[in-house]
């Protein structure tokens, strides 16, 4: 007697990366932004001025999942520290890479903040109460609400955002 039908029944394919290690690639990505804006803050409000060694970095990172996946991207998304630095300088850099912004190019916090300036020096020069009339302000202050959205999808609060454009605004 000839068999047509497998005695045991196929199961439908998963993609690699949840077959492998249970985490579909999308997942791993979202939370380990997540853990790095969470790493920023900490960094930002312990000891913001304190040096940050290679071997605190992986301390930090290691003390955030056991997890070898999660870990593993963690570990590959944080920048390598190559000299001295400070906690606060690296948790800026871990927000550029939150950003997607090239090194050497501004983050979203320092654009912003240049978006609001841009707002204020041109209601300066046409008048507050003309604001809302004039086309070249309304340009400026549509592109500092768009920064303003990027930067709350990229992990900033809005206290950081506000906290940036004052900065700007005092120097």
């Amino acid at each position: 007697m000839e068999r047509t039908q497998s005695a045991v029944p196929e199961e439908p394919q998963q993609s690699t990366a949840i077959a492998r290690h249970g985490h579909p690639s999308a997942s791993v990505e979202a939370q380990v932004r997540r853990w790095l804006g969470e790493i920023a803050d900490r960094l930002e409000h312990n000891r913001p001025a304190a040096e940050l060694t290679p071997t605190a970095r992986l301390a930090v990172l290691q003390a955030t999942t056991m997890d070898p996946v999660l870990s593993h991207a963690l570990n590959t998304a944080a920048p390598e520290i190559t000299g001295p630095i400070t906690r606060r300088d690296y948790a800026a850099s871990l927000r550029a890479v939150l950003d997607g912004t090239p090194a050497g190019q501004p983050s979203l916090l320092e654009r912003y903040a240049a978006a609001t300036q841009r707002c204020r020096d041109i209601a300066k020069d046409i008048g507050f109460r003309d604001c809302d009339t004039n086309p070249r302000w309304r340009a400026a202050d549509r592109q500092a609400e768009a920064v303003w959205k990027q930067a709350l999808a990229a992990g900033h609060t809005s206290e950081q955002l506000t906290a940036a454009s004052r900065g700007k605004a005092d120097s």
